[in-house]
């Protein structure tokens, strides 16, 4: 054998005896204390992660566990809890020095819990709120009361989680949301940073958000600035959170459109499609579909809006929806005027049965207009 390939199996054999020996010579269950620490400080809340091991190959510590608290305002389980953790971090400092730099966290089958009291907060609203859980000693200089850390993340993965939507007071069924997944890259508190989220609906729907979020608003997650485009396929009107269920409204919706947020007034306007829509429970599905055009303005803080631009078209029948809303409280309430001036019968005629309008049998409206 010639003595080049000798040495390089030998050195591919003290390689591999390394990687092996590594996981053993390095005991990162030493290292819990500090990412708990870093975890709770960075979002105000106690954090709690598992065993950890050392993955050479992926580069990664990995908890068998994750914790992480509600606000006890709302509830006293887990704001969201997971099987695994995975923290990639850089493997020299760690080896040699025992440093941890962390470049990477993978959260596996989370489940996250959101509930909205009847003043319409969230339990998220104080996601990294220092206020009140500083140490006796004061604040750097410079430094804002009730800041998070300013924490820096080149990349953020939520993988294959849930999500249940509820509320404090109980009088509403939580609604669960399955296969959520969320990819946010160069993550900080103190800057805006590019995240995507996707999320299966009740019903077989889809929802999918491609934008941008930050800087965090430092006293109230929920005012955060967002931007991003939302798309919407085949919701389930019947099962989401969108209707009161006693309305009896029902059918399949597509959406299409944009949210932009300065924190303080949300903007959202797009284009809806139902199809197989009812409005009263004993109607039933239309045989037309419904398209409304829309934009509204939304108060964050007030929980309130009004509908800039209400468009809803039915074939050649077009009518405009203008008002108010306010969902501050366990109930939204909703102040409309709906006008349409000379729609044409023929058209509006398929949309009877979704008002639990029936025609007697072979009678058909016919050659006429309608306003409202």
């Amino acid at each position: 054998m010639k003595p080049a390939v000798k040495i390089a199996l030998v050195v591919a054999a003290v390689l591999i005896v390394v990687v092996i020996a590594l996981p053993f010579l390095v005991n990162v269950n030493n290292f819990r204390p500090q990412i708990e620490s870093n975890l709770s400080s960075a979002l105000g809340r106690p954090v709690k992660v598992g065993n950890l091991g050392l993955s050479i190959f992926s580069g990664s510590v990995e908890a068998d566990q994750l914790s992480i608290a509600d606000d006890p305002k709302f509830s006293s389980a887990p704001f969201i809890q997971a099987k695994s953790l995975q923290v990639g971090v850089e493997l020299l400092p760690l080896i040699f020095s025992k440093q941890l730099n962390v470049t990477n966290l993978r959260i596996d089958h989370p489940e996250i819990n959101l509930l909205r009291d009847r003043d319409g907060i969230w339990n998220f609203s104080s996601l990294g709120n220092q206020t009140g859980k500083q140490s006796a000693a004061q604040p750097a200089a410079g430094k804002a009361s009730g800041a998070p850390a300013n924490v820096s993340v080149a990349k953020l993965d939520l993988s294959d989680g849930t999500v249940t939507l509820g509320s404090t007071t109980g009088k509403h069924r939580p609604i669960l949301y399955d296969k959520l997944n969320v990819a946010v890259h160069n993550f900080s508190f103190t800057s805006a940073f590019p995240v995507t989220v996707s999320v299966q609906l009740p019903g077989g729907g889809s929802l999918k958000v491609d934008g941008s979020a930050g800087p965090i608003n430092p006293t109230d997650t929920s005012l955060t600035p967002v931007q991003g485009k939302v798309t919407i396929t085949k919701l389930d009107l019947s099962q989401s959170a969108l209707v009161e269920p006693t309305l009896g409204i029902a059918g399949s919706a597509d959406f299409d459109g944009t949210l932009n947020s300065d924190g303080h007034m949300a903007k959202a306007s797009g284009t809806l499609k139902a199809t197989s829509l009812r409005l009263v429970p004993k109607g039933s599905p239309a045989g037309v579909p419904v398209q409304f055009v829309f934009a509204v303005e939304h108060d964050l803080k007030n929980g309130s809006g009004k509908i800039v631009q209400g468009d809803v078209g039915i074939g050649k029948a077009l009518a405009k929806l203008t008002g108010t809303y306010d969902m501050h409280g366990e109930t939204t309430s909703i102040h409309t005027a709906l006008n349409g001036q000379a729609m044409p019968v023929d058209d509006l005629e398929a949309m009877l049965p979704a008002l639990g309008v029936i025609l007697p049998t072979g009678s058909k409206l016919k050659c006429g207009t309608l306003t409202v």
